[in-house]
């Protein structure tokens, strides 16, 4: 049966190519409501094009793409709305447009998430060709708000059924049954003689390009490498970067902000002064990065991303920022904090997914990963994939891609854990 379902795939790569490159076309950033809907109904009018019962929740923001039936369900969280696109002037290609070079199909949300859309609703039917009984329901549920608050998430929750098991191919193999928490501090300075500040827009992602304008006129420009806020090592902060300039001016180098941020986060740091973690001796330790500075009316905006491990609260996170509070004139709130996971691996859906990946080479086990996924959203749910364990992320970098041997590879792999868990075998 793996046989079929794998030359069925490879019969569909032009077909997903096609697919992914309209997905791409949206420009479904999280806060484009008229393009993440657009988007979704373009994916629901694929999947029924291929036979699939389709639904979606009254606010159009989730789509459920299913098949089978069961008394227990196996689900699949994906989403449709991107990140920002960053410095455009440092694309190669236009990110809403798709372009395959070198055997890598570049734009954004090839890898992150529209790309694993594709490979999932591909998955599902190369299952259902198979036109053999079902022990469990397959559900395909796609949101448009992963990249910022998860309310797309709680409407489902609100009007369906939460699937019982499942994974979110949103990030790499092999399975990450473990997720660091996250949440996002906003700070507020109030201060003056500054005309224009930006740098960022993504709460979780690092900015590659920071710029200000003073009141005297005179304009810095500060450059960085953008990468996913979770994998701060990845990238070059361009607010710590900015930061570090502006404390060489007599305009700005006493502002509280300036402070602050050379204080905390100077020369790429990712925050150990502010927040440390309990357990010293853990894999991947806690990151706190800036990821947006902006001048609005209330004053200057910052936002600190934090993905912190087992043991650290949100009281933790509170007192970390509480008591510099007078020392650099800022107010601040906590958003969308969310506490860290862990899915016992020992569990049966969980013993399946790692011995079919080791069917397809993949090394297999368990890990720890340093992102959050709508895998946090549900009960006995995991990261997993869809790229390959050594192979580069470029989630929310300019020049976001995706291999085109990956995108086949992590269908398989997909394909046949649907499958196995869904399935009757040998009827």
């Amino acid at each position: 049966m793996k046989q079929i379902v794998d030359k069925f795939i490879e019969s569909k790569k032009d077909e997903m190519l096609k697919d992914l490159s309209l997905l791409i076309k949206y420009e479904s950033t999280t806060d484009n409501l008229e393009e993440n809907i657009a988007c979704l109904k373009a994916l629901n009018n694929l999947a029924k094009a291929k036979g699939f019962t389709t639904k979606t929740t009254k606010n159009n923001d989730v789509l459920i793409i299913e098949m089978g039936e069961g008394k227990e369900t196996l689900g699949i969280l994906a989403h449709l709305d991107v990140v920002d696109t960053g410095d455009l002037e440092k694309w190669e290609t236009d990110p809403f447009e798709a372009v395959i070079k070198n055997n890598y199909i570049y734009g954004r949300g090839t890898e992150d998430d529209k790309g694993a859309c594709v490979m999932s609703l591909y998955a599902m039917e190369a299952v259902k060709n198979l036109n053999l009984p079902f022990k469990r329901k397959v559900q395909l549920i796609i949101g448009t708000k992963e990249e910022e608050e998860w309310t797309d998430i709680a409407h489902f929750k609100e009007e369906y059924h939460v699937p019982d098991f499942g994974f979110s191919p949103d990030g790499s193999f092999p399975i990450y049954n473990e997720e660091k928490g996250y949440a996002d501090v906003v700070l507020l300075f109030k201060e003056e003689g500054i005309v224009e500040l930006k740098a960022g827009e993504s709460y979780n992602t690092i900015p590659s390009k920071a710029e200000i304008t003073l009141s005297n006129k005179q304009k810095i420009v500060a450059e960085g490498t953008s990468a996913h806020s979770s994998m701060p090592e990845k990238g070059d902060n361009a607010i710590s970067n900015l930061s570090e300039k502006l404390l060489k001016t007599e305009e700005a180098k006493n502002k509280s902000f300036v402070l602050f941020i050379n204080d905390y986060f100077s020369h790429n740091s990712f925050g150990e002064k502010l927040l440390r973690d309990k357990d010293e001796d853990c894999e991947s330790r806690t990151t706190l990065v800036p990821t947006v500075l902006s001048l609005t009316e209330e004053g200057i905006k910052l936002v600190i991303n934090i993905r912190h491990n087992m043991g650290i609260t949100y009281e933790d996170i509170f007192n970390a920022f509480e008591p510099l509070k007078t020392k650099y004139k800022f107010t601040f709130n906590i958003e969308g904090c969310l506490n860290p996971m862990y899915v016992d691996p020992g569990l049966f859906f969980l013993e399946q997914m790692d011995n079919v990946q080791k069917e397809y080479k993949i090394k297999g086990g368990f890990k720890a990963a340093s992102g959050s996924s709508y895998a946090k959203s549900m009960n006995n749910f995991v990261s997993w994939g869809p790229v390959m364990e050594n192979e580069e992320s470029t989630a929310h970098m300019e020049n976001e891609r995706l291999s085109m041997d990956t995108m086949i590879l992590a269908t398989k792999i997909y394909a046949y854990y649907i499958y196995k868990m869904a399935i009757k075998e040998g009827e």
